[in-house]
């Protein structure tokens, strides 16, 4: 994918987030089935210390994953960063660390992310609900090998994939929605697995979005040997239980 059309597609995804971010934020409430999932991994992890760890969370959105992950472990404590660039749809929330950041401008900008996080090295770095919205193989490796490099030596990092074209409905739906949107917004020249979704039958609302397939993240869990290792792979969330699929992986 060539840089202007990568920018093309960031650009409709802020504007999408700028103008259905509240009605996208309400069906956004409840914790997702495969957070339990890692979390229960974590728990049994000897390299992970329940009591007093720190988070990473890029692509924060309204919070939900930090919610979940103190309601869990109340006892811990937790030193939570948090990295967004919609600081309208975060929350008040006294125990988190929030950074207002572009990632995306930066991935794109071939910025060092790692430079521009005002965070420490976490025990527990992740990504949920984000990796699809990032256009090119290119800039989704380096956001993983960014969640990498910072996080400490033994820690975890944690990522979904959305496979939304596993499912026959969502698929077919898909279809429909990527041709309009091809047909208003002009032709794009995207990368294979490349989707524009709608939004509640609302007209002109578009989101990119990409499907992940089993193919690719072999490949980007082989583009991470000798920086991280998998430890932990699984489908979870919707109510297929196989909408999005889980790396855990282990730093080097």
């Amino acid at each position: 994918m060539d840089a202007q059309t990568a920018e093309k597609l960031i650009r409709l995804n802020n504007d999408f987030y700028q103008q259905h971010g509240s009605s996208f934020a309400a069906t956004r409430l409840s914790p997702w089935a495969g957070w339990r999932q890692c979390l229960d991994y974590l728990m049994t992890a000897d390299d992970f210390s329940s009591q007093a760890f720190s988070v990473l969370d890029l692509a924060c959105g309204n919070l939900r994953f930090a919610r979940f992950l103190f309601e869990a472990l109340p006892e811990s404590q937790i030193a939570y960063y948090a990295v967004d660039n919609n600081p309208s749809a975060v929350p008040e929330m006294s125990s988190v660390n929030y950074q207002d950041l572009d990632i995306l401008k930066v991935l794109l900008d071939n910025q060092p992310l790692s430079s521009q996080l005002e965070a420490p090295l976490c025990d527990l770095s992740l990504a949920f609900g984000f990796l699809h919205h990032i256009p090119s193989w290119q800039m989704r490796l380096t956001l993983l090998e960014s969640l990498v490099q910072q996080t400490r030596c033994s820690g975890y990092v944690l990522v979904s994939f959305w496979q939304f074209m596993s499912n026959p409905q969502l698929a077919a739906k898909t279809q429909d929605t990527h041709q309009q949107a091809l047909v208003e917004l002009g032709p794009l020249v995207l990368d294979e697995n490349d989707y524009l979704l709608g939004w509640q039958n609302t007209p002109g609302a578009y989101r990119y979005c990409h499907n992940f397939t089993d193919d690719e993240l072999d490949q980007l869990i082989d583009s991470l040997t000798g920086q991280a290792r998998l430890v932990k792979r699984f489908s979870a969330d919707g109510r297929t239980g196989d909408l999005n699929c889980y790396l855990v992986l282990q730093v080097l």
